[in-house]
């Protein structure tokens, strides 16, 4: 091989350099690009600062004890504040800060609009402190003064002081229990409770329609409570013996439910 054969095969083996025109094009399309994003980003905060997009018509469905004024407050919408810059999960968990509100569902529509679904709690109880009277939702939650208890399982807390919306006013554990006692009680004793009671101590006391009580002791913890069915039980061992209708009784004691306590009034 020679000189000239290896000359000329280095020369087909080097790559030719780029063209200028090339280069220019790849320049162009660069910065094509960049003016693509910038349009972008104008439009994006041109239609953020648009007065049309900011909330203004608020729809509310589904309140009764609640009014649409007071839903739309607890929003906390900001006039100044884009449609688009809204969260619905944040506006929702605003809502859930109302007592009455159980569930919450917020949407957003274009231009302005905001749609505002509520479940509210169904009373399941009055809690009575003094001459006040509250409903109560499942949870046991003070929602709003009672106007009347008519059907509902009244619970009378004395010294219990002011409720507040959203406090919590008997356990949430407890409260089924109760409503669940004083339904049942009547087919199972032949009396009906009127209305219980638990003092500071959450010592429970059951005020019956014959006039007497039934104290069952504390409620505090999970075993206080589960000894409420044994105490049941020992009630009913005493219904054998002694009417529960029309015996002369001022208390039936069942904190110790092997040996139950029954106070009979005095004969005048």
């Amino acid at each position: 091989m020679t000189v000239g054969t290896i000359e000329k095969r280095r020369r087909r083996s080097t790559p030719a350099p780029a063209k200028p025109a090339a280069a220019g094009r790849g320049w162009l399309w660069a910065l094509l690009q960049i003016a693509l994003v910038g349009g972008e980003i104008f439009a994006l905060l041109f239609l953020l600062a648009q007065p049309a997009f900011r909330p203004r018509h608020v729809e509310v469905v589904g309140v009764k004890h609640l009014t649409a004024a007071q839903v739309t407050d607890a929003l906390m919408l900001p006039s100044d504040r884009n449609l688009f810059l809204l969260s619905q999960a944040d506006l929702a968990n605003r809502l859930q800060a109302l007592p009455w509100v159980r569930s919450a569902r917020v949407s957003l529509a274009l231009p302005d609009r905001v749609s505002v679904s509520v479940t509210e709690w169904t009373p399941s109880a009055v809690l009575q402190v003094g001459e006040a009277t509250y409903y109560l939702n499942d949870l046991g939650e003070v929602l709003d003064p009672a106007v009347e208890a008519k059907t509902l399982t009244v619970i009378n807390r004395p010294g219990f002081g002011p409720a507040r919306d959203g406090q919590r006013a008997v356990g949430s554990d407890l409260l089924p229990m109760l409503i669940q006692l004083r339904t049942g009680f009547s087919a199972a004793f032949k009396i009906s409770v009127t209305s219980f009671q638990l003092d500071g101590r959450e010592v429970l006391t059951a005020q019956t329609d014959r006039g007497w009580r039934i104290i069952f002791g504390q409620m505090v913890t999970g075993d206080d409570r589960a000894s409420l069915e044994p105490k049941l039980a020992a009630l009913r061992a005493l219904s054998s013996r002694i009417d529960l209708v029309s015996a002369p009784i001022q208390y039936i004691n069942l904190e110790n439910a092997r040996a139950p306590a029954v106070q009979m009034r005095a004969h005048k």
